[in-house]
């Protein structure tokens, strides 16, 4: 079984370039203001890194994927935009000094759904300590009510493995894990129609919560 890093490289070293922005970064913009700093966690290939960047915000794109960050480096780098490789949920060990510093957003698109609940505790911990007072998490991932949840091979009640690993979250859970950490929950939905890409509609959870102090 071909494990997630070796899946992700094949996969951006056949999609090395980004595409459009998703439905999710247009839909956040709006709420977003410009000359603050933004982290995306797993960026990929960056395409809504780019259009972040690209519309005036200060964006850390990070991903353990170390051929597409310098080819990323290489071909598409700004003013506004430092492409980073690192482990997105484990940053607190990162050497690299952005990391200590605090962020106005924090946006996961994608991501959250593929690492581990151990890994999200981490991540989650390491949000909380780094969003100043007033800043926004921004998240959208595959709920479990994805048609995905029945496919492949069942690893545990939220979790499978088809060509790759995903967790399918539970938007009670994710909720509850946010308000134990002191972020208050300014906006959610769970519903299909709001990723589309192809032939995949997938069911997602968006949300959004705010660091009050």
């Amino acid at each position: 079984m071909m494990d997630d890093k070796e899946y992700w490289a094949n996969y951006y070293s056949e999609n090395l370039d980004p595409t459009d922005q998703s439905s999710f970064a247009e839909f956040i913009l709006p709420k977003l203001t410009k000359n603050k700093k933004l982290i995306d966690l797993g960026c990929g290939n960056a395409r809504d890194s780019l259009y972040f960047s690209r519309n005036g915000l200060n964006v850390i794109a990070v991903d353990q994927i170390k051929d597409e960050i310098d080819y990323l480096n290489k071909n598409y780098k700004n003013d506004n935009i430092n492409f980073i490789c690192d482990d997105f949920t484990d940053l607190e060990n990162s050497s690299n000094e952005l990391f200590d510093k605090k962020f106005d957003y924090i946006y996961s698109r994608f991501t959250f759904h593929a690492i581990n609940e151990k890994k999200e505790d981490k991540t989650l911990d390491w949000i909380t300590n780094h969003l100043k007072e007033d800043s926004l998490f921004l998240l959208e991932a595959r709920s479990i009510k994805d048609p995905m949840y029945n496919e492949g091979k069942k690893l545990s009640k939220t979790e499978n493995f088809t060509n790759h690993y995903r967790r399918f979250m539970q938007l009670d859970k994710i909720i509850s894990k946010l308000e134990s950490r002191d972020l208050e929950i300014i906006y959610h939905i769970e519903d299909k129609d709001l990723a589309v890409y192809k032939d995949d509609n997938p069911y997602v959870i968006r949300l959004i919560a705010k660091k009050n102090r």
